[in-house]
């Protein structure tokens, strides 16, 4: 299975055409679909996508997208905040919004709900059953990675960090921290945050109940 990511478009339509020439199963949106709110019609494309081009679309909100935008995203069954879906025998969970920042914005949350988050997604799973074993998109990047640097601040989430830790996700997509563009790992998990300038193309198989990943990159837009 091959799958595209990318995050923060703030309602920028990329060229996406240049993320199907690599005829990617899955697209996925890792927050910060729009700017506040405003430039719905990135939704719109979403949805093109999804419907036009045979591909799956996997989105969460950032920290930057309003109630209206989510309840577009919900309207169209792509967002995965909260849940965990499965594709080609590969499960994706989603944690959507953003540990707190200084400014406030629409769609933050405690630590605590964070970690909620996740554990309503996997309610009536197996811990063991999840290790190596899923792919975790967020918006937010786990704490003291490459993926969470402003200036000489690590600013991620504590909570995603402490999820990556417990349950060993193979691939974690995040975004948020827009100079942090990165390929990191936590133990032997992959953590990757695309920023505004790449996206990630990544080849991945399901073998013997685990989660493997064959090849990783970020490609310019």
């Amino acid at each position: 299975m091959r799958i595209a990511a990318l995050t923060d478009l703030h309602g920028k339509i990329i060229n996406f055409k240049r993320i199907l020439i690599y005829k990617p199963d899955a697209i996925v949106v890792s927050g910060d679909i729009t700017h506040f709110g405003k430039d719905l019609k990135i939704i719109d494309y979403l949805k093109y996508l999804k419907e036009k081009e045979n591909v799956k679309v996997l989105t969460v909100p950032g920290n930057c997208d309003t109630e209206e935008s989510i309840t577009k995203l919900n309207e169209l069954n792509i967002n995965i905040d909260e849940k965990c879906i499965e594709i080609n025998n590969i499960k994706f969970i989603g944690i959507g919004g953003s540990n707190p920042t200084p400014f406030n914005t629409p769609n933050e949350y405690t630590e605590e709900e964070l970690y909620n988050k996740f554990k309503n997604a996997i309610k009536g799973m197996k811990k063991e059953d999840l290790l190596n074993n899923f792919i975790l998109v967020t918006h937010a990047p786990p704490k003291n990675t490459m993926a969470d640097r402003v200036g000489g601040n690590h600013v991620g989430s504590a909570s995603i960090r402490k999820i990556i830790e417990e349950y060993s996700p193979s691939l974690v997509i995040c975004g948020h921290i827009h100079e942090s563009k990165c390929i990191d790992k936590i133990n032997n998990s992959y953590i990757v945050n695309p920023s505004q300038s790449s996206f990630l193309i990544s080849d991945i198989f399901d073998k013997d109940g685990k989660v493997w990943i064959k090849s990783i990159e970020l490609i310019d837009l």
